[in-house]
């Protein structure tokens, strides 16, 4: 089979997309045949024609908020002209005079400008179609006991559960030409909240350029540590332009401070409204989403003009279904550092056992990519699969061998593996579990049980607390130029995020639902086995094994299903 496009329906999909706006209504019908192949038997069937059709707010369509549905005001919401701009699209007017650097969209150019993305832009939200449900990181059900039982005369291939895939479309980032908010009349504000994270301040040099240049937005607050800056007393807005920003990608951490808690929904909507406040930018993780979902709700239950766009942060990159959160290659990158002398420190002692233990408070991702890029990690532990230390399989015994073989081992260790050893009580001021301590734990009974000479070498905060690299830098401006973007379009309660290398808004309830996890039946943790070559550290029973399976290496079902 082959898929194509019908050149006409596309034709009519552009005319009425253009003339409708984010809520018009579009079609696309895609057809699929087959044909016998000339050069094949006659014998083979030609198949049937399928059609399914795809419809901007149809079932298959993620459907993000729109303040045109909220806004309740005196005066109806229209569409307006953009005021964006960039001089080598030809989309902008000469400077009026030598003493501004402003450019202005000049509408002449319009309709011969390739620069604006269409309101019926979509991006597939999942790119892979499983065949069975055996394929590594398949999403389908398992095979059943009827299916297991089937005939021996079947092959394996046939016994395994077949898998449909049906396409999930969301909306694709980008600079639109028609925005619903006058330049002149916008007051926004940018908030970062939780823990720091390499390139925060180059999502906020990016946010108030963007505003500035961009747009032409003149009045941008910068609110002081986190939600509680918005109604605690002692905190004042910090005055944000593109001259007090210039220099801020430079610096680790955050210009604005950082913080978690505060989320008191109606006194931030009071502040915001009192300040009038009409485009908030929030940068955090998974809680700080779930508190600017409910802002966003609160703004719309109050039926008040406020565009409220979350940019994910989390050096842990545990954000539901985007392909990478900022910040996370930068803390790859330097966790390479501890680890390089974790292994110098082993191999320069007499039977050295090198331990570092890195950033991963319920996913290991950090601690499986840096072992994967250091390639002289022995043993990674991560919270997603389950270890036994001591024992015939466990931690302990393999470092033994490895001493005995090699004469030194590395070990790396995600911060919230193993918590079932160092339990702790209590919550942070986020809501989050507190967390045992597990690497000097895990040295001193690795000390018990054999001759050896550890070293223990813990990156936590040196990781978190530093410049954003290339990569990252790239990424925090890409996502902070569409979070003014998606802002500028009238979108709300939504936030930005690469899928399938592509920049789209996501609708917040859709990333919160739980944390994003390392797949331990998944191709990168094989791969990460492989190149360790680290046995499994539990022994399981066959109906544990089953239950283990079904409750932590099987995302949820639904997630992956059509939204309707």
């Amino acid at each position: 089979r082959r898929l194509y496009n019908n050149t006409e329906l596309r034709r009519r999909r552009r005319q009425r997309s253009s003339r409708g706006g984010e809520g018009q209504d579009v079609v696309v019908r895609a057809a699929q045949s087959s044909k016998d192949n000339e050069d094949e038997d006659d014998d083979y069937e030609t198949e049937e024609e399928e059609q399914y059709e795809w419809e901007v707010g149809g079932p298959n369509d993620v459907p993000i908020p729109h303040l045109m549905n909220i806004y309740k005001g005196e005066k109806p919401l229209k569409p307006l002209q953009t005021s964006f701009c960039a001089p080598h699209s030809k989309t902008c007017l000469p400077r009026h005079n030598k003493t501004t650097t402003r450019r202005y969209f000049r509408s002449d150019k319009k309709s011969n400008v390739k620069f604006f993305v269409d309101p019926g832009d979509r991006v597939v939200l999942h790119s892979l179609a499983f065949a069975t449900s055996l394929s590594p990181d398949s999403t389908c059900e398992l095979p059943t006991e009827a299916d297991e039982g089937m005939s021996s005369s079947s092959s394996s291939y046939e016994n395994t559960s077949s898998c449909t895939f049906t396409p999930q479309w969301v909306v694709r980032a980008g600079p639109r030409e028609k925005v619903y908010f006058a330049p002149e009349e916008v007051h926004a504000a940018i908030v970062t909240c939780g823990g720091l994270c390499p390139g925060i301040n180059d999502v906020i040099r990016s946010i108030v350029g963007t505003l500035e240049e961009g747009y032409g937005v003149s009045k941008i607050s910068g609110i002081r540590y986190g939600f509680s800056g918005f109604w605690e007393e002692g905190f004042e807005n910090i005055e944000l332009s593109k001259k007090a920003v210039r220099k801020a990608h430079k610096q680790g951490g955050s210009i604005l401070g950082s913080a978690r808690g505060g989320g008191d929904v109606d006194k931030i909507v009071d502040s915001i409204l009192r300040q009038g406040i009409n485009m908030l930018f929030v940068i955090g993780g998974n809680g700080s989403h779930a508190g600017a979902n409910a802002i966003s709700a609160e703004c719309a239950r109050r039926g008040s003009l406020v565009s409220v766009v979350g940019v994910p942060k989390t050096i842990d990159n545990d954000i539901l279904l985007l392909d990478k959160t900022f910040g996370f290659d930068t803390a790859v990158e330097e966790a390479q550092k501890a680890i390089q002398a974790a292994t110098i420190e082993a191999q320069s002692a007499l039977r050295g056992v090198g331990v570092v233990k890195l950033m991963g408070r319920q996913s290991g991702f950090i601690s499986m990519y840096a072992t994967l890029a250091s390639g002289d990690v022995d043993i990674c532990l991560i919270p997603e699969v389950d270890f036994d230390v001591h024992g015939e399989n466990g931690v302990i015994e393999h470092v033994k061998d490895l001493l005995d073989e090699q004469g030194h081992c590395v070990l790396v260790i995600a911060e919230g593996a193993g918590q079932e050893f160092v339990k702790v009580s209590g919550t942070d001021a986020g809501g989050n579990p507190l967390l045992g301590d597990i690497g000097p734990w895990l040295c001193k009974e690795i000390k018990k049980e054999t001759k050896c000479d550890v070293k223990y070498i813990d990156p936590t905060y040196m990781v978190r607390g530093c410049v954003a690299n290339a990569h990252d830098a790239i990424m925090c401006n890409v996502l902070g130029q569409n979070a003014v973007h998606g802002a500028f379009a009238g979108f709300t309660g939504i936030t930005i995020g690469y899928v399938n290398t592509h920049c789209v808004y996501l609708p917040i309830p859709m990333i919160i639902e739980k944390e994003r996890l390392v797949d331990p039946k998944g191709r990168m943790w094989h791969r990460m086995l492989t190149s360790t070559g680290q046995p499994d550290f539990k022994e399981y029973e066959d109906d544990e094994d089953e239950d283990a399976s079904k409750e932590n290496n099987i995302p949820d079902k639904e997630i992956f299903e059509p939204v309707r």
